[in-house]
């Protein structure tokens, strides 16, 4: 059974999510490939790891136990992944220098297994979200909401986010412009854990469950709803017709699925 009060982020990078999950009273397990990153996480949040509101876990999810090369983009540090197609898909939107490092892997249900099966998770591993979500597939406890960074230029790999999300059982979803995070606040009363006053900075997730704006979506809106998303970055995504051509049209952004059970 889900566990209210616990939350994951995998994908923890420096911290950005971490950090509000635990000001709303959350114990959370952070999951971050990269060694440095680890090392300023229980540096940044050490009274929190002291005090056992934090597990920080230096591993990559992947597919199975075991060990995978990662790459580590020394330009956009968001941008490490141990999926060769991101990497090459990162040197072709300029990316700099790659450095690879090799890191234990295990599939996120083994985690879920020995640390407990929070309300939400986060995930956001560049390239690797739905190998995350397809070692859940038969598990009988899951979060009561996810997310994932959506796909935004392969409508087909988009409808197989679709596919696993709704095989896990998850019906209702709700579609979020990163680049407007922001722009969120949070709600007073909290409708999650603790009320905190937070900024969320550029590359965060922003709000989660029943603190999300928005009305919930069925799965033919929300599938709907990213047909004008793909519009929008074929025209002035990284790699769109009008990209920087003109302030017209609004910068393609990158969006995350929300999805609820």
């Amino acid at each position: 059974m889900a566990d209210d009060k616990l939350v994951y982020d995998v994908g923890a990078h420096k911290g950005e999510d971490t950090e509000f999950y635990l000001k709303k009273g959350f114990q959370v397990v952070a999951i971050e490939a990269v060694p440095e990153f680890c090392a300023l996480l229980e540096q940044r949040f050490a009274e929190w790891v002291r005090g056992g509101q934090l597990k920080i876990l230096n591993i990559a999810v992947s597919k199975s136990a075991g060990s995978a090369d990662f790459y580590i983009n020394e330009t956009r540090s968001v941008w490490g992944t141990v999926n060769l197609d991101w990497v090459e898909r990162n040197k072709s939107l300029g990316a700099g220098q790659t450095r690879k490092i090799n890191v234990e892997t295990r599939p996120l249900v083994d985690i879920f297994n020995q640390y407990g099966v929070p309300r939400y998770c986060k995930i956001d591993i560049e390239g690797n979200d739905v190998d995350a979500l397809r070692s859940l597939v038969g598990y009988k406890d899951l979060p009561l909401y996810i997310s994932i960074e959506s796909e935004k230029s392969n409508w087909k790999s988009l409808i197989v986010e679709f596919l696993t999300l709704r095989e896990l059982g998850y019906s209702r979803y709700k579609i979020v412009d990163q680049s407007l995070v922001n722009l969120h606040e949070t709600p007073r009363p909290a409708r999650e854990g603790n009320y905190c006053d937070h900024s969320f900075q550029d590359g965060s997730s922003g709000l989660f469950g029943d603190e999300l704006p928005g009305a919930w979506l069925a799965l033919p809106e929300a599938i709907e709803a990213y047909r004008n998303i793909f519009l929008g970055y074929a025209l002035n995504g990284d790699t769109g017709m009008f990209k920087g051509q003109s302030s017209n049209f609004p910068p393609a952004a990158w969006y995350d699925t929300h999805a609820a059970r």
